[in-house]
């Protein structure tokens, strides 16, 4: 694979795409071929996973000719400053009538302000993994094993053999890297460190993309993280471990709403524990809501039950209530669950949580 402008050829052969990508290929690049213009849209509230595929994408076809709007429902993050091209989320708009490519989002609603270009557009490639994905698209491209919605695009750009640039594939490699917590995830698989690998071999910066995801946080943000550790709840023998942050709260650490989306990684820390949730307030009768579960509770099936959706192992609610009101309806919930687990429980379970020396 080479370019007139930073060629990286790896240096052992790249895996194929999986096969049900490969049978999908074609037929999306019918799409991209027979147009100028492509537009590329995130879900709200926007994450590393659905940037960078969205960026990798527009990187990748833009030498080739075709001209691809990134939109975002804003606020965009600031937290992803460090992905190569963020400059041009929401710098373009698209013409009438292009093709939507939308990314990691379970539904259309999820584009947030750009939901009615999605519900309008004459053909949706919906490219997604969560199990919760409602197959809205004109050509759906969904896969639940992929551990990130960019492993997905990877496997497409590879199959339509088309030159990735660096700055593409360090933002694919970003999607790995976040959504999988570092590689410390149960949704590390074999396929996702291999894609990675090859990422870097591609021309990712696994050094500048690790420093911006964990060590470029600002002050404020600890602070934040801070008062949440501070006021954490344990119950059930720390199985549950929750904990919340109001407007209040966030006000007087200097943080915002989505500084907070990766303060759950550390409620998620407990030996022994089956459930970490973190209730967020954004307004007065709003409150997000984030799901992380290890064994026995499936986190994406929780979620569901308040209108929210996710993965096995990790999910989110919004929840048009106050922050207490919010914190009452779940937790009534989660206890009911956890006290039916703890009373069909094995106790051979007891004997595998016994500390090691």
């Amino acid at each position: 694979m080479k370019s007139s402008k930073g060629s990286h050829t790896p240096t052992a052969e790249l895996a194929p795409p999986r096969p049900e990508v490969a049978e999908l290929a074609p037929r999306i690049w019918q799409v991209i071929d027979d147009v100028p213009v492509v537009t590329a849209v995130t879900h709200k509230d926007a994450d590393g996973d659905t940037l960078g595929s969205a960026l990798a994408l527009a990187l990748t076809l833009e030498p080739i000719g075709k001209s691809v709007p990134v939109l975002s429902s804003p606020p965009v993050p600031g937290a992803w400053w460090f992905l190569p091209g963020i400059e041009r989320v929401n710098r373009q708009s698209p013409p009438a009538g292009t093709p939507v490519f939308i990314f990691d989002s379970s539904d259309a609603s999820r584009a947030g302000k750009y939901e009615p270009l999605v519900t309008q557009a004459s053909v949706v490639v919906n490219v997604d993994h969560h199990v919760t994905n409602a197959q809205f698209g004109t050509i759906n491209l969904v896969l639940t094993d992929a551990a990130s919605t960019g492993e997905l695009v990877y496997d497409l750009l590879k199959a339509w053999k088309l030159h990735i640039p660096p700055g593409a594939a360090s933002c694919l490699y970003a999607t790995i890297l976040s959504d999988t917590g570092g590689f410390r995830h149960d949704n590390t698989s074999a396929h996702a460190l291999r894609a990675a690998a090859e990422l870097v071999e591609l021309g990712a910066d696994p050094v500048a993309i690790a420093r911006g995801l964990f060590k470029s946080r600002p002050a404020s943000g600890l602070r934040m993280q801070g008062r949440i550790l501070q006021g954490l709840h344990y119950e059930f023998g720390d199985r549950l471990v929750w904990g919340s942050i109001s407007q209040a709260g966030l006000r007087d650490s200097g943080a915002s709403t989505d500084q907070a989306d990766s303060a759950i990684d550390q409620l998620n820390t407990v030996r022994g524990q089956e459930l970490a949730i973190l209730f967020k307030e954004v307004g007065p009768r709003l409150t997000k809501v984030s799901i992380r579960s290890r064994d026995q509770v499936d986190a994406a099936e929780l979620a569901a039950k308040f209108g929210g959706g996710g993965h096995r192992r990790a999910a989110g609610i919004e929840l048009a209530m106050p922050l207490k009101d919010a914190e009452a309806k779940v937790l009534a919930e989660v206890r009911t669950r956890l006290k039916d687990m703890r009373e069909s429980r094995n106790p051979n379970d007891d004997m595998r949580e016994i500390p090691q020396p």
